[in-house]
């Protein structure tokens, strides 16, 4: 082996030096990945001559790839013909060159949307589905679409036949209710469109390339000549239509560089699976495998930490992983007793830490984008600056909260035909649109319109006397009416089916109680509307502290992370129900975790049970902390119960 005239480990030296052939180097968190990409594309040039020009590095991320390419050309002190670019930028650029598709353009995220509105508005048959269904059916479509890629059938009519032969439900209630015949035929107008005029969606691009090299041998052997050296980073995000391209281009020769780390596959909802390193070493038994075990970024207990939480999932490459360092705190759990205290503990914390000029260089990760609205308006209101690294959703804006707050501006008076037409038919009452002429409903002249349909009479006055009944309660009383006693909850059971329901019933519960704090439905909506201009217009102050997801935070590192919610419910999610979702939350857990450099604070309820209990996740650090010597303090369920002043300084170290 060539010795290398840098600053490397013995692993890192052996990935860089590899020659030919297929390798897999498991990269875990902070060990040098993209130093050791960038360095092996300068050894391939520099040392085994290979042309710049028949070098692919694909990445998952357009900034990805430009930081790999900025870093490469900053070794090589010039700009080199080496291809860096994503899955989708490839696949594309493929197709550009084939005559076939070289007039086709990407359809963008809102012209999609349009088109599936225009489709149901369009067909008769699809009139029970509504707005909030659109992005349902866009991820059904998605999923199929690729299924049916991967298995070669030419639409997701075999794919669906397969799911319910084998039990498998969609987990969209949009498809649920939808009959096939109905899907099929929204996909088929949905296809025959972008075919008309000339258009791929994401999907496209993989179907269609992997179609293509799969059956134009002329087509596979130019490009397989011309990509003779592959390296593909984050190995672990690949989708298993990707891994079949990227297998194609790269034989005969097999030339195959991987970089990744089956612990940190979180991208499940869009075809990634831990599954995929295991099968890359199938596929090329000989493969030289490469294990990164230096984490040069987060503090030894960090790393001890996160490595004893990672363990408990069961698909995975078994690893140990090292630090090189101890500079800071390193890990430390923070008890907290309820949801209010949570709250005012981590703004203590981060008071301090803004106290001390440190605030820029602390990261808040939270499991969801409605999350960090939610602390977005916490750190508002308590004027501690933050940046908001992705825009985050509106906690207000989900249907059944929309169909709640028509009720309740009913209720107050405001009989706007728009609310109206919102919950008129929630639960099902066969009310027309078309009795509501003007934008204000009068109470008479919508009773008259049915005077010659008593049984739809009655039910409007029924509808008159609820909302009559809303004036003059408190506002949790308000929506707790809605929901049991005007039939709200049993309209969603009846539309949704059971499993679906739990989940939308579960967001008016958590509604009511929020509602609980106001004294009025005004107040209320006061309250509301600051929160959608503090999610419209974010702080961007340089200096405050980063407000991100666990995805989102993925490949970022901090001084100090703050995870803030660590209770059953939140992580793992309360949507993850089987042993693979649970182990892609562990797996996100987990990646939250080893963004921290030198300290991490994990806050939690310690008085819950049931949703809201400790997370597991925190199992194997409850007993590593009792298990560590006296100096640090015991960490149990049981821990001394901190106020909210003092729990962030009282907090226990492991």
């Amino acid at each position: 082996m060539n010795k290398l005239k840098i600053a490397c480990t013995k692993r890192q030296e052996e990935a860089i030096t590899h020659g030919g052939g297929p390798a897999a180097v498991l990269a875990g968190p902070g060990s040098g990945k993209t130093f050791v990409t960038v360095h092996r594309i300068h050894r391939l040039i520099t040392s085994l001559g290979v042309d710049p020009a028949r070098i692919l590095v694909i990445t998952f991320t357009k900034a990805a790839a430009l930081e790999m390419q900025e870093r490469f050309f900053r070794l090589m002190e010039s700009s080199l013909p080496v291809w860096f670019g994503t899955f989708h930028a490839v696949f594309y650029h493929i197709l550009k060159q084939s005559a076939r598709y070289r007039g086709y353009t990407i359809i963008t995220e809102t012209e999609k949307r349009k088109l599936i509105r225009d489709i149901i508005h369009n067909h008769k048959q699809f009139v029970y589905l509504q707005e909030e269904d659109i992005e349902e059916i866009l991820t059904a479509l998605s999923r199929y679409k690729t299924k049916a890629a991967e298995s070669r059938a030419q639409t997701p009519k075999e794919e669906m036949a397969g799911d319910q032969s084998q039990g498998k439900v969609d987990v969209a209630p949009a498809i649920q209710k939808m009959k096939q015949e109905d899907f099929l035929f929204l996909w088929r107008e949905y296809q025959s469109w972008l075919t008309e005029f000339s258009k791929f969606d994401f999907d496209d691009l993989m179907m269609v390339c992997l179609k293509l090299l799969r059956e134009d041998v002329d087509c596979l052997s130019k490009w397989q000549s011309q990509f003779r050296y592959i390296l593909v980073d984050e190995f672990q995000d690949i989708s298993p239509s990707q891994y079949e391209i990227i297998k194609l281009l790269a034989a005969p020769e097999n030339n195959l560089f991987i970089v990744g780390d089956d612990d940190q596959s979180i991208y499940g909802f869009r075809g990634a699976s831990p599954d995929s390193v295991q099968r890359f070493f199938a596929d090329f038994s000989q493969a030289k495998r490469i294990l990164l075990d230096v984490n040069f970024r987060c503090h030894e207990k960090i790393v001890q930490a996160a490595g004893n939480v990672i363990a408990e999932n069961k698909n995975r490459i078994p690893k140990q992983i090292y630090s090189n360092h101890t500079d800071g705190e390193g890990i430390q759990l923070c008890p907290v007793q309820s949801r209010e205290k949570l709250q005012e503990a981590v703004v203590a914390a981060l008071k301090k830490e803004q106290a001390s000029g440190n605030l820029a260089d602390c990261a808040i990760i939270c499991r969801t984008n409605l999350d960090c609205g939610f602390w977005a308006q916490i750190f508002h209101e308590a004027e501690l600056p933050y940046v908001l690294r992705e825009r985050p959703q509106n906690r207000f804006s989900h249907f059944v909260i929309r169909d709640i707050c028509a009720y309740l501006a009913l209720g107050q008076g405001d009989h706007s035909r728009r609310h109206f037409f919102r919950v008129m038919n929630r639960p099902v009452r066969y009310i027309r649109r078309d009795s509501m002429p003007s934008e204000w409903v009068e109470r008479a002249a919508l009773i008259g319109y049915y005077a010659d349909t008593p049984a739809i009479q009655e039910r409007v006055r029924r509808l008159y006397k609820d909302i009559d009944n809303l004036s003059g309660k408190r506002v949790h009383l308000q929506i707790h009416y809605i929901r049991k006693v005007i039939g709200y909850e049993a309209y969603l059971r009846e539309k949704y089916g059971s499993d679906k329901a739990k989940e939308l019933i579960r967001i008016g519960e958590e509604f009511e109680a929020f509602s609980r704090q106001f004294c009025s439905v005004q107040e209320m909506k006061i309250f509301m509307e600051e929160y959608v201009q503090v999610i419209k217009e974010p702080r961007t102050d340089p200096n405050g502290l980063k407000l991100l997801t666990m995805h989102a935070s993925k490949g970022l590192e901090f001084g100090t992370v703050f995870l803030p919610d660590c209770n059953e419910g939140k992580t793992p999610s309360d949507q993850a129900k089987t042993q693979a979702e649970i182990e892609e939350e562990r797996r996100m857990f987990y990646v939250a975790m080893t963004r921290a450099k030198n300290r991490l604070f994990l806050f939690f309820q310690n008085e819950k049970t049931g949703k809201d209990a400790p997370s597991r996740f925190l199992n194997p650090l409850f007993s590593q902390g009792s298990s560590t010597s006296s100096s640090n303090s015991a960490v149990s369920r049981n821990s001394s119960k901190a106020s909210a002043t003092d729990s962030y300084s009282s907090s226990s170290s492991i």
